[in-house]
């Protein structure tokens, strides 16, 4: 008995300074299974180093741009089904160098995560739900994992297999490490080649929605019961609900079902923020809670709400005409700002939270 309560107490104590890692100021250890943090923090000595070290001091996250390495992306459960890793960098070098974030473009991604996402949400948040480092390297993409096939070996059509040939270029948001998440904008994005303002609020929607999805899927962020009070998902009247006539009876807003937004808001399909119409003819019990996680009408308002200041929602769920949509709109803000500390009007508006 006195062994059984001896080994409880040390694997109790364990757990505790385990748990207490995450909120240390010192640099971490790291074990297990954890990629080390390499040289000294910050990584440099520019301005944009001394915001990074005030990030880490407020939100208890590490901006890294620099020395990672392959074993850090690819943890040792990534399945080896697949046969894909993720790698940055340029295709034909490997060297953790060439992962390294341009120095020109380090500017933008500070900017971002100091002007855009760490104002709009609480270090509270942050130290419970990011992880310790954020990676910010240039061009994550996949590839094929290489096997040891021998390099001239014949694919099925009589050409040579390909090692290392990207299957997914250009991948913006790599999450669910536990130790890190990856970001990586595309450089016409980083360049401001086009609309700047608008692809950075892409950039900025797309990380907190999938910060938000990541959250649900771990069952750490949930809907209020109230926001669902009112919907019709069964009924024979809401088989009549109707998607593209606002003088129809049954026209959608009146009933509170707002559109859906494209989980990547657009992006690389030339400002197609709006999902096709097909996908909101669906039956509307595909939007009931618990259905489908990522798609239902809470995370869809969410989208809404990221995408659209307060004055841009108005005008297009009229208040006035819509009224169920504003009060469900209101739900949303004051529950994901009370619960969960995140400000989704703040994400809407960009810097202008900075100045009221």
């Amino acid at each position: 008995m006195r062994h059984f309560i001896k080994t409880t107490l040390i694997v109790m104590a364990a757990l505790t300074l385990i748990a207490s890692c995450r909120d240390n100021d010192d640099d971490i250890t790291p074990s297990g299974n954890y990629s080390p943090l390499r040289g000294k923090f910050p990584q440099g000595d520019t301005e944009y180093d001394a915001i990074i070290n005030d990030i880490k001091k407020e939100y208890g996250v590490y901006l890294l741009y620099k020395d990672v390495r392959e074993e850090d992306l690819n943890r040792e459960w990534v399945s080896f089904g697949t046969g894909d890793i993720y790698v940055a960098g340029d295709s034909i070098d490997r060297d953790s160098i060439a992962w390294n974030l341009p120095m020109e473009q380090l500017p933008y991604y500070v900017s971002f995560f100091s002007d855009y996402i760490f104002p709009n949400i609480t270090p509270e948040f942050a130290k419970s739900t990011f992880p310790v480092k954020i990676y910010m390297i240039h061009n994550l993409r996949t590839e094929k994992r290489d096997f040891g096939e021998s390099e001239d070996s014949e694919d099925s059509e009589g050409g040579e297999t390909s090692v290392g040939t990207d299957t997914i270029p250009n991948k913006i948001i790599k999450l669910g490490d536990f130790d890190n998440w990856v970001i990586s904008f595309p450089d016409t994005v980083v360049s401001g080649n086009g609309d700047n303002e608008y692809t950075l609020k892409q950039m900025r929607c797309i990380f907190m929605l999938n910060v938000i999805l990541n959250s649900i899927d771990k069952e750490e962020m949930d809907s209020p019961d109230e926001f669902w009070e009112g919907f019709d998902f069964h009924t024979k009247d809401s088989l009549k609900m109707n998607h593209v006539d606002p003088e129809h009876e049954y026209y959608k807003y009146k009933f509170g079902f707002v559109d859906m937004i494209n989980d990547n808001y657009g992006t690389g399909v030339k400002k197609q923020l709006w999902a096709p119409p097909y996908a909101n003819e669906t039956s509307f019990y595909y939007w009931e809670k618990n259905k489908y996680e990522h798609y239902n009408l809470f995370t869809t308002y969410i989208k809404n709400i990221m995408w659209l200041t307060p004055e841009e929602f108005d005008e297009h769920y009229s208040t006035s005409k819509y009224p169920i949509i504003r009060e469900k709109y209101d739900i949303i803000v004051k529950h994901m700002l009370e619960t969960y500390g995140i400000n989704l009007v703040g994400i809407a508006k960009g810097k202008e939270t900075e100045t009221e």
